[in-house]
């Protein structure tokens, strides 16, 4: 197996060096091919100037701003040459001590595509941590039927190949795992170990679950859909357009039955004001069917800028 191992890093500069350090002496006598890819999301700290400091077969690159944790992951995936691609955080939580693990799982059975780590003991603070996190992971796991353990933890092992024709945005990294179950992955969790932070300090606490919440919502969303948006909206169209129907022919039955001396206007008014909603269903799921093709087809753009790059 060759490995490319990508880690986001947003003011850590005093995490990288040991970090770096612990992966470096985890391949030093293994027969992996790896590389080390460092994404610096523009911290406004020296971290770019510790990940310049580091040896081959680290590289390192900056991007022009802040852009997020999400495009940070995928500017090392793009940027990296191997078919194995390994994620965990910049803040030395993750322990690297755990990849040799999760590469000894995936060689002994090459049907798994994703080895998804579970934090069991979590070194943080009861309150703004995890309390949070068993919230977001209920959260996540009662919407969207995926029985993923341990969510939030970065510290990952896949095929590259199954982020063909995916691209990942905005706070999409809270799903990261997800993203490759819809993509076709063979799922593997193992219980990984976490640290207490040494440096700097986190960059979550409660808002997370709200994000979270939002997050999942917006996938669930997307997920039905995106897979056929005109047959989706379609149903809802058609429903509206019976409802429609339904309504004009019961305005005309009172008529006919002589329950009323006039056709009632109130339901010939909301029979249009539904149907006109109905149409409307129509052209959003036409709108939806093309973005959903053009995206498809355009697998090339990338919503970041690399302003440096160090090898």
């Amino acid at each position: 197996m060759n490995i490319s191992i990508v880690i986001p890093v947003f003011n850590e500069e005093g995490n990288i060096s040991n970090l770096s350090l612990e992966i470096s002496r985890l391949f030093l006598d293994s027969v992996y091919e790896w590389e080390c890819i460092w994404v610096d999301d523009a911290s406004s700290d020296l971290s770019w100037s510790e990940i310049k400091k580091l040896e081959s077969p680290n590289k390192g690159i900056r991007l022009r701003s802040n852009s997020g944790q999400t495009t940070a992951i995928m500017a090392g995936i793009n940027h990296s040459n191997f078919d194995y691609i390994i994620t965990l955080d910049g803040d030395g939580q993750n322990d690297p001590s755990d990849i040799l693990k999760m590469i000894k799982i995936m060689e002994s059975d090459l049907d798994i595509d994703l080895i998804q780590g579970y934090r069991v003991k979590r070194n943080d603070n009861l309150f703004t941590r995890r309390i949070p996190s068993q919230v977001a992971n209920s959260i996540m796991r009662l919407i969207t039927g995926h029985h993923v353990m341990d969510l939030g933890c970065s510290l990952r092992l896949f095929k590259k190949n199954l982020m063909k024709n995916l691209t990942l945005t905005g706070e999409m990294h809270r799903l990261f795992t997800l993203y490759l179950l819809d993509n076709g992955a063979k799922i593997f969790q193992t219980k990984v170990n976490h640290r207490k932070r040494l440096s700097g300090k986190s960059k979550y606490g409660l808002g997370r679950v709200l994000k979270l919440f939002i997050d999942v919502v917006l996938y669930k969303a997307l997920k039905i859909i995106f897979i056929n948006p005109i047959y989706t909206f379609g149903k809802f169209a058609l429903f509206g357009y019976i409802m429609g129907a339904g309504l004009i022919v019961a305005a005309l039955l009172l008529k006919v039955l002589s329950v009323k001396d006039y056709i009632d206007g109130t339901l010939i008014s909301t029979a249009i004001i539904v149907t006109a909603t109905s149409t409307l269903f129509i052209g959003l799921g036409l709108i939806a069917e093309m973005i959903t093709r053009v995206l498809t087809q355009n697998s090339s753009y990338h919503n970041y800028i690399v302003t440096d790059k160090h090898a």
